[in-house]
């Protein structure tokens, strides 16, 4: 990457590297300097917490593949090697807004998915490390979980009552809206079976969840969510704490980004 910079004419760069427990710290150094484009190497979870870093002090970020999923890092550059989308971004930068949402004082820009499928975040990430002994203890205690997680929301303009989850999915990632449009996708997820709750999990809440009969979707800017105990939720794939009740807004100007120019 360094080299890239390089030959970009770009001088003196800092980095960081690190494991992504490491990187919040990095990203509170580099949100203390004068930072005018932070590039990101990292999954979709890094991203976000460097978007959160890069959001007040208006620099512009260049998230690059880097982890599992990368699914902000392809809906922007499409499916290339960092390397490429990095050189291309530097030959002929061009400035994009993105949209995305806000709960708890943190950003997200992919989703945020409250409820029975944010449990199974933990165990799939052992089966990712290879860790089959901690997975299945960690899998046996979110099967245990999953029924006791009725959350309640309240969506604006789109009704109200309980189920197992609740997803807010960002305009820039819903393949049913347009990267203009001024609204969060929410889905209402209620299912009959254990199975069907791990198989949305599984399939990230963004595959064939959406043939399933039992999502209602809707737009909304704002979701207001409770439990009677800590609610399980994830932001991009990240596991975060909420409390037991949380406000849910979108954000029509969430982050800056650097793209090639078309």
């Amino acid at each position: 990457m360094l080299s890239i910079l390089k030959r970009a004419g770009i001088v003196e760069p800092k980095a960081w590297c690190g494991e992504a427990k490491e990187m919040e710290r990095s990203f509170a150094e580099a949100a203390g300097q004068k930072l005018e484009v932070l590039i990101v190497l990292g999954g979709d979870g890094t991203i976000r917490t460097a978007a959160e870093a890069c959001a007040e002090k208006e620099s512009y970020l260049i998230p690059l593949p880097g982890g599992t999923m990368n699914m902000l890092p392809r809906t922007l550059y499409g499916n290339v090697p960092w390397e490429e989308a990095l050189k291309k971004t530097l030959t002929a930068p061009s400035a994009k807004v993105l949209s995305g949402g806000r709960v708890a004082n943190k950003r997200f820009l992919i989703a945020a998915i409250v409820g029975a499928p944010a449990l199974w975040t933990q165990p799939r990430e052992s089966m990712r490390e290879g860790n089959i002994a901690d997975a299945i203890k960690k899998g046996s205690v979110a099967f245990q979980r999953m029924f006791e997680t009725k959350v309640q929301y309240l969506i604006s303009g789109g009704g109200k009552g309980e189920t197992e989850a609740v997803a807010l999915i960002c305009p820039l990632i819903s393949k049913e809206m347009s990267d203009s449009e001024q609204a969060l996708e929410a889905a209402v997820i209620d299912v009959e079976s254990a199975a069907e709750v791990i198989g949305l999990a599984t399939t990230a809440a963004f595959g064939k969840w959406r043939d399933d009969r039992n999502i209602l979707l809707t737009k909304t800017k704002r979701v207001n969510v409770q439990l009677s105990k800590e609610i399980p939720a994830t932001l991009d794939g990240e596991k975060v704490n909420l409390g037991r009740s949380a406000e849910i807004d979108f954000v029509s100007r969430a982050l800056t980004v650097l793209v090639p120019r078309k």
